[in-house]
């Protein structure tokens, strides 16, 4: 079987100009990207982290100094119980939004992917429809986030306990944190990249997978696994070759935006704005991944699919 990787891109990017400029329809337009928006609001934007290159002391001087503040910091919430009573609540509040806004992302997922696969822009109908997977998706989400999150935070804080280590101990030590740090170094970076494989599978592969067959997100896992264990080089180069995509993609906005002085770059990143200005990434990306997958086998066909009734699980094919 010969795989492509760039032929499903231009597919991909085929059936998003005839979707959305033959004809151009500006509510069709709207409403798509209202419902991409939110299917994709975590993925508009990032952690931004700040570090203080002035600091010159040691790591060990820097670790202390920040367990310290901590320790000042929490001694004033404690003596200040009605500032600690509205921090925790906003706490839980914020939580609670960011519960909600996933739940809601996840099912705008399958609500989208609907929307592009039948070429329509509706919001209600795909969303009573689909309810009950954008729920078995917003829960292996939450899940498999709180995991990562819990495996690479603890990774990382061994790397930082290593370099205390190398920092205030003695020769004999310092090799030993040394070694740990690199061991540790290592595993985060090999952490990181499984996490992104898992969840760029999931969002390629799994999610049009779950809407082909009607399965949850665990039963449309288990039938994608022995086409990951049997190609699994080709779905390690499809995410690269997307990942190559996105940073090319990335130099020509900013380019792009640095060309109108920076105003461009200022309205992509307006809310809703931006992602219905660049509606036609959504769509192809969202587009490329089930077209990839239709080359291991017809019955992955989504666009041929769309006019039968769903199959049961039972009838999802395995490789030979």
């Amino acid at each position: 079987m010969e795989i492509q990787f760039s032929e499903p891109l231009r597919v991909a990017w085929d059936r998003t100009r005839q979707m959305l400029f033959h004809p151009f329809d500006l509510g069709k337009w709207l409403v798509l990207g209202f419902t991409a928006w939110l299917a994709y609001m975590f993925h508009n934007g990032g952690y931004r982290f700040q570090k203080n290159l002035g600091h010159s002391g040691a790591p060990g001087d820097m670790v202390r100094e920040v367990g310290e503040g901590m320790g000042r910091a929490w001694d004033r919430l404690v003596g200040e119980p009605v500032t600690f009573v509205l921090i925790v609540l906003g706490l839980l509040l914020a939580m609670a939004l960011l519960l909600a806004l996933l739940w809601v992302s996840s099912r705008m997922k399958l609500v989208f992917l609907d929307n592009v696969v039948r070429d329509r822009a509706e919001v209600v109908e795909p969303w009573k429809r689909l309810g009950s997977l954008g729920d078995s998706l917003f829960l292996w989400r939450l899940g498999f986030g709180l995991v990562a999150m819990v495996v690479v935070g603890g990774l990382a804080a061994a790397l930082v306990g290593l370099m205390v280590l190398f920092a205030a101990g003695t020769s004999v030590t310092a090799v030993l944190g040394v070694m740990g740090a690199v061991l540790s170094g290592l595993a985060v970076m090999a952490a990181a990249v499984v996490t992104v494989l898992v969840a760029l599978w999931t969002e390629n592969f799994v999610v049009p997978i779950m809407y082909r067959f009607n399965l949850g997100v665990l039963e449309a896992w288990k039938a994608f696994l022995p086409w990951l264990q049997t190609y699994l080089g080709s779905f390690v180069v499809w995410v690269l070759f997307l990942v190559v995509v996105a940073l090319g993609l990335g130099v020509v906005i900013l380019v792009a935006g640095l060309l109108t002085c920076c105003i461009g770059l200022l309205i992509l990143a307006l809310p809703y704005v931006g992602t219905v200005l660049l509606l036609p990434v959504w769509v192809t990306y969202r587009l490329a991944g089930p077209i990839f997958l239709a080359q291991f086998s017809p019955e992955f066909d989504l666009f041929a699919a769309v006019a039968v009734p769903e199959e049961p699980a039972g009838d999802c094919i395995q490789p030979e």
